[in-house]
Parts: C-alpha cells; sequence; structure tokens
C-alpha cells in the first residue's frame, strides 16, 4: 500500500544537470542540507546516491523544523532544505531566504503502538483511557505535534489526553524511541517513521488522522554560496532515482 505520495507536480528535470548542461559551474566539496528529522532514512540514502554520481559530499543537519529554522536564520549558511511541512517555511520566505521551491511528498500521520498493542489501543479515544501513556511532539518545534493537538483538539480530546501525556519531544525519531523502548503506549508519528522500525511498532488504523497528510518541500536556501549545485542537489530528490527511494520507505512491507 502505496503511504507517501511522490509529486513530481509537472518538473522536467535536465538529467539534474549532472553532465548534460553546456556549461558546468565549478564543483564544491560538500553542500549542506538541513532535513527535518522524520525524514532521515530516505534524505540520507538519497543524498548517498546524489553523493556517488556527483562526488559532491553531503553535511547533513536532522531536527525540528523550529530548530532547523533558528539554526539558517542564525548561521546564514546552508544549501537545500527539506522541512516536514511546508507551512514550516514561513518565518525563512519572510526573511527572502527561500531562492527556489518544489513540492516532493506527502507525510501521512498514523496512530503507533508498541508490537503487540499491550493497551489495546483502538482510536484516539482511547489516548484519554486512565492508565495509558502518551507521548507527542512538541508543538512548538515540529509539524508533528501541531499536527497531533490539531486533530485531538477536532476531536474534542485535546484536554483529556495531555492529561497522559508523558513526554513532548522536539523530534519524531525520539518518539519512535520512546515508543521502541515502551516508555510509552501511544504516539502520533508519521507512517514512514513507522516504517523504519516496523520490527517494535505497529499502526492503528485512524480514520480521522489520514486527511491530515502534510506536504514537505525541497528547497534551495538563499544563503547558499554553491547556487548552482545547491539547485542539482534540490533537483536529484524530484529525480526517478531518488522517487524510488522515497517510495522504499513509504510503502509497507
Amino acid at each position: 500500500m502505496k503511504r507517501m505520495a511522490f509529486l513530481m507536480g509537472g518538473v522536467l528535470i535536465c538529467l539534474l544537470g549532472l553532465g548534460a548542461c553546456a556549461r558546468t559551474p565549478q564543483k564544491p566539496q560538500e553542500l549542506i542540507l538541513y532535513s527535518g528529522a522524520g525524514l532521515k532514512k530516505p534524505v540520507e540514502e538519497i543524498g548517498a546516491a546524489f553523493e556517488k554520481k556527483t562526488g559532491v559530499k553531503i553535511q547533513y543537519n536532522f531536527g525540528g523544523s523550529a530548530h532547523l529554522n533558528n539554526q539558517i536564520l542564525m548561521s546564514q549558511q546552508g544549501d537545500v532544505y527539506l522541512p516536514g511541512d511546508v507551512g514550516e517555511l514561513k518565518p525563512l520566505k519572510e526573511k527572502n531566504m527561500i531562492l527556489w521551491e518544489k513540492n516532493v511528498v506527502y507525510h501521512i500521520p498514523v496512530l503507533a503502538v508498541p508490537k503487540g498493542n499491550p493497551q489495546g489501543i483502538r482510536g484516539l479515544s482511547d489516548l484519554a483511557r486512565p492508565g495509558v501513556k502518551v507521548a507527542l511532539g512538541d508543538p512548538q518545534a515540529n509539524p508533528i505535534g501541531k499536527l497531533a493537538d490539531a486533530v485531538l483538539k477536532e476531536n474534542y480530546l485535546l484536554d483529556q489526553v495531555n492529561k497522559n501525556v508523558v513526554v513532548r519531544t522536539p523530534t519524531v525519531s525520539e518518539l519512535v524511541v520512546y515508543l521502541s523502548e515502551k516508555q510509552a503506549d501511544a504516539t502520533i508519528i508519521w507512517e514512514e517513521n513507522y516504517f523504519a522500525a516496523k520490527d517494535k511498532l505497529e499502526i492503528v488504523l485512524v480514520p480521522e488522522l489520514e486527511k491530515h497528510r502534510k506536504t514537505v518541500p525541497v528547497t534551495v536556501l538563499s544563503c547558499t554560496k554553491n547556487k548552482e549545485w545547491a539547485q542539482k542537489l534540490a533537483e536529484f530528490f524530484l529525480s526517478p532515482e531518488a522517487e524510488a527511494i522515497w517510495q522504499k520507505w513509504a510503502i509497507k512491507g
């Protein structure tokens, strides 16, 4: 079942400029890439494919969108950025930090529990049951935290569930750790995060979450010192080679 939809959006990629164009810009030794922590596995794999094809190394910075936005604004350094949701680009756009932007994939939220579902979680309302330990993202730090709060509020459950919340994490990766180590009974994460830890987690299908998918963009930052190569890296995330990797991390086995 396809759980992360690839958005080509009619993008025509001229072989990514990797030898197809008449003029080749001077190749940098390294590019700086920022990415939401929940995208770590596919982004690293796509980055490795780019490195192998071009010889250009990538320095990765993974984290919550709020932290990454602050890091970019303060350092004024970096080349490419993939936040967890297109809405997270607002602080950078206000400072004219985005040169180029395309939508790449959908983030799909899911309700996850430890393998075996020891608390018998069947829906969002179960997160409010006495004794259930819930881990959620920090709404001030990452898109999954904002989304979880919005969905719970929409279903009149936020106040009740908050009484059971044992941790609010700055990244979605930490939610996976809490659940994998059974320090929590349930959490809301992106489905690709489940895919990376499916030996320890299970998904509970929740219709209320299905309609709350988020769109992940890839952008070129205006602070880049390697504009043309930053563009090549950004466009590589839209390439057929990258699409295969996105789908690998988005299809349940």
